[in-house]
Parts: structure tokens; sequence; C-alpha cells
């Protein structure tokens, strides 16, 4: 079911509690070390590979992404914040006229099933929006249950779908 833009459902929160903020340089390592790890774990788990090979891959992936988007200007790192703390972030493409990408979104798990990533990826549609996007994009490996629920909640639809020939 595809939802037009600001129809998801978000937990009211206190604006005092939550906000939305450009990531501070001090955050950004342990936004990635977390990416490395969730990404890590991902692939372990849909590809069989063994811990060293997965951190490696994980690692060289995000490294690129990093490097390919240097300097963009539609290249956006947001901060979730929480009480005064960080706990979290979205790193995401938006460009006007086309489909903004989102290329990772993390809340730390000790405030994983609070509402926080529903809230975040919300405050990126938003934004997304407003730069002039056409909609948002992600992916997600289909054995992450708890992501695909909650992307098909807030009206995501499958686009596509990731093949693997293994031998």
């Amino acid at each position: 079911m595809n939802r037009p833009w600001g129809y998801w459902i978000v937990p009211a929160i206190r604006p005092a509690e939550a906000n939305y903020v450009n990531m501070p340089p001090a955050y950004r390592p342990r936004f990635f070390a977390g990416l490395v790890a969730y990404q890590t774990t991902q692939l372990q788990q849909a590809m069989g590979y063994s811990q060293d090979v997965a951190h490696d891959l994980a690692y060289r992936q995000i490294q690129g992404i990093q490097q390919d988007d240097a300097g963009l200007p539609h290249r956006h790192l947001v901060a979730a914040k929480w009480k005064k703390n960080i706990i979290g972030g979205a790193w995401y493409v938006a460009v006007p006229e086309r489909a903004s990408s989102l290329l990772w979104i993390m809340i730390e798990d000790a405030h994983q099933g609070q509402g926080h990533g529903r809230r975040l990826l919300a405050h990126v549609a938003e934004q997304a929006r407003a730069a002039g996007a056409t909609g948002l994009v992600l992916h997600v490996f289909t054995a992450n249950t708890v992501a695909v629920t909650l992307y098909r909640k807030l009206g995501f639809s499958d686009i596509g779908k990731e093949m693997l020939l293994s031998w």
C-alpha cells in the first residue's frame, strides 16, 4: 500500500525530548562503526560469510560510499537526539526531481524498539520531500524482518529483489 508523503503515523513524543540535527563530527566514528557492525551481521546471516570476511566487506562498502559521497551537496548525515543525547542517525542523498536514497539508518541498541527509528525515518522523508525529491528508496535484506515490517507499515513497497547465485 503506497501512502502519500506525511501520512505515516508516528508515535507522539514531546518535542523537547527528540530532535534531529546535522551529525556532529564527534559522533560520526561511532555512527560508522555501528553501520559496519550491523552490515557485518547482515552479511553473515544473509550470505553465510565468516565474521572476518563479513567485517572486511562491510567496512570496505561503507568506506567506499563515504569516499564516493565526499563533497556531494545532496548528501546528508542527520543525528537523532533524545533527551540531549545522540542515539543514532541516518545517511541519505536527496536530489531534487529524483528519488532520494536512504543509504543507512541506525538507532543504538539501547534505544531500539521505542519508535526512534520510525520518527527518524519520517524526518528523513520530510527533509527529502522538502528538497524536491520524488520519493525515497532504500535497500534491505529480506531476512531483516523487523526492518522490512517497519518499512511496509510506513508505506514502502517492493520494487526489486536482490538475487544470489551461489556455488
